[in-house]
């Protein structure tokens, strides 16, 4: 990536209450602009005519209207993007009607027979990404003096180098909680044949090892050589796809992306699904902070033991724009119970890098 990119949309009821939601458009370069007259020509004419008084409900009228021109485009990673982060948006307004944390709301959809701990703010374990071969050691101490305490390192740039990444940070910690993501770099035999070496350094999980479009039947096979638990979800982009994968590619762990598909409401079905199989969810994000906050909120939601991926490259629209929120403490965050997202979100403090809207 030669440059970070975000694309914030917001949602305003008659009362003044605003929503935020984040569209995934970290490339190509040209991405977010792209995907902003996507919400000005396509999505914004809907909203005044949209019809219902629930997230769900309005999430599948967007959908719907949509369809046709999804067919005719084949535009459907930009415009399912586009409506993943407007349904965000629709949920963080519907949580701030009703006065309540938006976990809660959502928790709320997952696990209405459980009553849950309003007496304090959740706590999330979260991880560290985005640890490039390149001085991954250093990264990873920079990162555990900031408080992280579970670290994801990056894989697939050969055998040799691979190695030496893995060897790096298990030198420095070598009892640390320890993920890799190898980007899909690999085929089933080239992943096979590396399990062997990758199975001393402990992996809590091993992730996109293969391709997100390789077969179950490749998927089946490389789990039951592989070590460690797979995770996968990033670039799956179905229902019917994420129901596929749950069920029979043998993964340990699963990982939307929120801001890439689905929003909350497609994001709670695979979550709901998660649970019913014991899979494990930890959302995939890369990006800024609305989507990063939003992504907690719905793994706060999930009851689970999930992680939260935090990318610890350096991002001023994430860090700044949370403005404090979401700095780990010993490899833990905690979550506003504020309305909706719980935040007021910086705007100020990015103006410098915000782009005037295509007209």
């Amino acid at each position: 990536m030669r440059a970070r990119w975000v694309l914030w949309v917001c949602v305003e009821d008659v009362d003044g209450l605003i929503g935020w939601g984040e569209v995934w458009c970290n490339f190509p370069d040209s991405g977010a602009q792209h995907r902003c007259r996507l919400l000005q020509e396509v999505f914004a004419p809907l909203l005044s005519s949209l019809q219902g008084d629930h997230p769900v409900t309005l999430s599948a009228e967007v959908a719907s209207r949509i369809r046709i021109l999804r067919l005719q485009s084949s535009e459907y990673g930009p415009l399912d993007q586009c409506a993943a982060g407007l349904d965000t948006a629709i949920w963080d307004l519907q949580a701030q009607r009703l006065g309540q944390p938006l976990h809660r709301v959502l928790r709320a959809e997952l696990i209405d027979q459980i009553k849950p701990d309003v007496s304090q703010a959740p706590r999330i374990r979260v991880y560290a990404s985005g640890i490039n071969p390149k001085g991954a050691g250093k990264t990873m101490q920079q990162a555990a003096q900031e408080g992280h305490r579970a670290f994801k390192v990056k894989l697939g740039f050969g055998y040799d180098q691979d190695l030496r990444t893995l060897q790096e940070v298990r030198e420095i910690d070598g009892g640390a909680w320890l993920a890799a993501d190898a980007n899909q770099a690999w085929n089933r035999d080239e992943a096979i044949a590396l399990m062997p070496h990758l199975a001393p350094f402990d992996l809590a999980w091993l992730e996109e090892p293969i391709a997100a479009d390789a077969t179950s039947e490749d998927w089946q096979a490389l789990a039951a050589q592989a070590p460690m638990p797979l995770a996968a979800g990033e670039n799956i982009n179905h229902l019917s796809a994420f129901k596929v994968a749950l069920r029979q590619w043998g993964l340990g762990v699963m990982q939307p992306d929120l801001a890439k598909w689905g929003g909350f409401t497609g994001c709670l079905e695979v979550v709901r699904q998660c649970r019913a199989l014991d899979v494990l969810y930890c959302p995939h994000f890369l990006g800024g902070g609305i989507g990063l906050l939003s992504s907690a909120h719905l793994l706060a939601a999930s009851d689970q033991a999930g992680l939260l991926e935090m990318d610890v490259n350096p991002n001023p629209l994430r860090t700044e724009i949370l403005a404090g929120a979401l700095v780990p403490k010993e490899g833990w965050v905690t979550l506003s119970d504020s309305p909706g997202l719980g935040q007021a979100h910086n705007m100020s403090a990015i103006k410098s890098w915000i782009h005037p809207l295509p007209s």
